[in-house]
């Protein structure tokens, strides 16, 4: 679940993205993950879908490597966009559960980005034997 006051707006790198709509300072959690709002589903689940249901979650979800389940975000945290150089949200496990924190002060209008490679499984080659340790 967001925690902080954002929308969704056209990216310059894919599609739409999420944008700051306040200042964020660095160190705020920006996302924190929320069973009431943010819905997970087992790797039997997902094989089970029809394929437009499957095809959904394959973009919007993330395979989690603390649950070892598909998250997909309830809000438009799922619009965040994917950057590994210029990343202003690092994720961080806090409390047993996942979090997204702002490595540096972000500011009003700014995509918020993420390295997908530090919290989602599924785009690696081991995902299989990941899901099953």
């Amino acid at each position: 679940m967001l925690t902080v006051k954002t929308s969704v707006k056209t990216s310059g790198i894919q599609g739409f993205g999420l944008f700051a709509e306040e200042r964020i300072p660095k160190g705020t959690v920006v996302w924190k993950f929320d069973p009431k709002w943010d819905f997970v589903f087992r790797e039997e689940e997902v094989n089970i879908m029809p394929g437009f249901q499957k095809a959904f979650l394959m973009t919007y979800a993330y395979l989690s490597p603390l649950y070892k389940k598909y998250v997909l975000c309830g809000d438009d945290a799922r619009f965040m966009n994917h950057s590994s150089i210029n990343d202003n949200i690092s994720t961080k496990e806090f409390e047993g559960d996942e979090n997204g924190i702002a490595n540096r002060d972000i500011e009003i209008g700014e995509e918020l980005l993420i390295n997908y490679k530090t919290f989602d499984m599924h785009d690696t080659e081991s995902s299989e034997e990941y899901l099953n340790t």
